[in-house]
C-alpha cells in the first residue's frame, strides 16, 4: 500500500509567506530577514529555554544587516520584525530576551515607521 506524502511546513514558515513584503526604496526583503530567525522558532515559539547557536547566529545576521544598512532597509528589517510579532504565537519576553542572549546590539523596543 503506497501512501502520499504531503510535505509538512512549520507554521512558522506558512505565516511568513504571508508576512513577506519590501519597502518600495528598501533592498532587505522579508523573507530573507525571516529566513535567518528561523531558528529561533524552538526558542521563541516553541518553550526551548535558551535560543540554539544557529538561531544567535541568524539574529545576528539580521542585527549585522541592520546595523549596516541605509534608513529604508533599517525601516523594511524593522516592520518585517514587528509584523512577525504581531502575526506568530511569539512569547514577547523572550523576544525581549533575545538581544541579550545573542550579544544583539539592536534594541527589540525600537521605534519603526506605521
Amino acid at each position: 500500500m503506497s501512501r502520499n506524502i504531503i510535505p509538512t511546513y512549520s507554521l512558522l514558515s506558512l505565516i511568513l509567506m504571508s508576512l513577506c513584503f519590501v519597502l518600495t526604496n528598501a533592498d532587505v526583503e522579508c523573507t530573507d530577514v525571516m529566513s535567518n530567525l528561523s531558528p529561533c522558532q524552538g526558542f521563541l515559539m516553541k518553550g526551548d529555554e535558551s535560543p540554539s547557536v544557529a538561531c544567535c547566529s541568524g539574529a545576528q545576521a539580521v542585527d549585522k544587516q541592520f546595523q549596516d544598512s541605509d534608513k529604508p532597509d533599517r525601516e523594511s528589517i524593522c516592520l518585517c520584525l514587528n509584523n512577525a510579532l504581531k502575526k506568530l504565537p511569539i512569547d514577547p519576553m523572550k523576544a525581549a530576551d533575545l538581544p541579550f542572549l545573542c550579544n544583539l546590539i539592536m534594541d527589540p523596543n525600537i521605534d519603526c515607521p506605521e
